[in-house]
């Protein structure tokens, strides 16, 4: 019974002595994360403006643009191509301009599985 007792403290204090060693390595690697992480936030935030203001620059197109979402079977009805052109600078997802058919009878801006209208 002792030396289970004394094998159990053993465990717990090495258990504690790794848990606080690796707690003030962590912080700096934290720190460093989420410098990491924002430095990342304003490039990307820095891009996509610069994204939509090329494309309200440049885009012209005035009719109902059909894309499909990566190359999944899931479509989406446009407006026009300026519109998926703007929602592709958000950098989260990335429609592919596609035939108008397969949104055929889709409403603008709801996302279906492509020929589904």
């Amino acid at each position: 019974m002792r030396a289970s007792l004394s094998i159990c403290i053993i465990l717990l204090a090495v258990f504690i002595l790794n848990v606080s060693g690796d707690n003030s390595t962590n912080d700096a690697g934290f720190e460093n994360r989420i410098s990491t992480f924002l430095t990342r936030s304003k490039t990307r935030s820095r891009r996509t403006q610069a994204c939509r203001r090329s494309v309200q620059k440049n885009c012209s197109s005035s009719t109902k643009t059909c894309a499909r979402l990566g190359k999944a079977n899931i479509c989406q009805a446009f407006q026009n191509d300026c519109q998926r052109q703007l929602s592709n600078c958000d950098n989260k997802k990335f429609y592919r301009k596609v035939e108008l058919n397969l949104c055929r009878g889709m409403p603008i801006a709801v996302v279906r599985p492509c020929g589904s209208g």
